[in-house]
């Protein structure tokens, strides 16, 4: 009854997406909506995450419909509605695929959940928030190539792959499509050249050019003179929680400009 109770509460919460199309205020509509279906993504991602994959299965499908409905009102390009069709049906296709991992299903949640979010945003998309995760194939790959591990290497670049799967429908949202095309390629070059860059220098050195211009996507640079996150990451150790190492910098960061601010008055 507790589990029925709540598939009606977000039902009934979905409900209020179905509004005529034909809205005089296209401003007001087009944000209260996504801001709407931005919320109900993230609680389909939650019962994704407690296994309740019937419920998220159904609740996904109707807000997929609905958002057919108002795609006026969401001032949804044909592109874009293409795009949301695809990956709401693909996230759809996972959760009723009893062979699929929750890992694999939690993936096209987020597909879902990114997509959404770079659909109502341009400040700040959730995708942005991920750098350190896409950094991370990258730092594990070079481990790889140094202690001349091939398994390693290759779990690295898979979930390279599995990874960029997930972000890119919220990338070709903000992105141009040159951007998209040099990414995809990108990916493609890892994938196709994996023993090369295991044992070729000349692979190695365009795998470091892969990694800097992913680098440059999430973190843009104010500063030249700062080191590179990227290489900071790795000379310290090689990967560690992104939420770790964001507390950690923070805190290294405060205690510096409490030293600095400690010796201005010693000064004479």
């Amino acid at each position: 009854m507790r589990r029925l109770g709540w598939a009606i509460a977000v039902i009934s919460f979905a409900l209020g997406l179905v509004i005529p199309v034909h809205a005089t205020n296209h401003t007001s509509d087009e944000v209260k909506e996504w801001s709407e279906i931005n919320e109900l993504t993230s609680e389909i991602w939650e019962l994704g995450k407690l296994e309740r994959y019937n419920e998220a299965a159904d609740v996904l499908k109707f807000t997929s419909d609905n958002m057919t409905h108002i795609e006026e009102v969401l001032s949804l390009r044909p592109d874009q509605q293409r795009l949301v069709e695809y990956t709401f049906s693909e996230a759809v296709t996972s959760l009723q695929n009893p062979e699929w991992s929750k890992e694999k299903k939690l993936n096209k949640l987020t597909e879902v959940r990114l997509l959404v979010d770079a659909l109502q945003t341009s400040y700040e998309p959730l995708w942005k928030k991920t750098g350190l995760m896409m950094l991370e194939p990258f730092i594990s790959m070079k481990k790889g190539i140094g202690k001349n591990d091939s398994a390693m290497f290759h779990q690295a670049a898979n979930l390279l792959l599995e990874r960029y799967e997930t972000l890119r429908p919220a990338l070709t949202v903000d992105l141009k499509s040159d951007e998209i095309d040099m990414l995809d390629e990108h990916v493609s070059y890892v994938d196709r050249n994996r023993n090369e860059i295991l044992s070729e220098v000349e692979h190695q050195k365009h795998l470091e050019v892969i990694s800097a211009d992913f680098e440059a996507l999430f973190f843009a640079k104010k500063d030249n003179s700062e080191p590179s996150l990227f290489w900071l990451i790795f000379s310290i150790g090689g990967i560690i929680s992104s939420t770790l190492f964001y507390v950690g910098w923070r805190k290294y960061k405060g205690d510096k400009e409490e030293e600095e601010a400690l010796r201005v008055p010693q000064k004479r």
